[in-house]
C-alpha cells in the first residue's frame, strides 16, 4: 500500500511539473510571437508584483509582509495558468501524462 501511495505522488508530481513546464514553454512562444504585448504583460506584471497595497500599515514590517502576500498570491497564479495552459497541451495526446493512472 505504501509502495502504491508513493508512486501515486510521484506520478501526480511528474505529470503536474511536466504541464508546468509545457504551459511555461508554450507561453514563451506566445510571447516571442507577439513581443509588444508580451513586454507590456511582463511590465505590468513587475509593476504589480512591486506595488504595497493600500491597506498596508506604515511600518517596515507590515509592507515588508504585505509585498511578500503580493508575491506568493502572484506567484500561485502564474503557476497555476501555466498548469492550466499545459494541461491543454497534454490532453488528447494518448501519452503518460493523460492516461490518469
Amino acid at each position: 500500500m505504501a509502495a502504491e501511495f508513493d508512486s501515486n505522488i510521484l506520478s501526480g508530481l511528474l505529470k503536474t511539473g511536466l504541464e508546468i513546464s509545457l504551459g511555461a514553454a508554450s507561453k514563451s512562444i506566445e510571447m516571442v510571437a507577439n513581443p509588444t504585448e508580451g513586454i507590456s504583460q511582463v511590465v505590468s506584471g513587475v509593476a504589480s508584483m512591486l506595488t504595497v497595497p493600500a491597506e498596508t500599515g506604515p511600518g517596515l514590517p507590515d509592507k515588508a509582509q504585505a509585498l511578500a502576500g503580493v508575491w506568493l498570491k502572484q506567484g500561485l497564479s502564474l503557476i497555476a495558468e501555466l498548469q492550466a495552459a499545459g494541461e491543454k497541451l497534454t490532453k488528447g495526446t494518448g501519452g503518460p501524462a493523460n492516461s490518469g493512472d
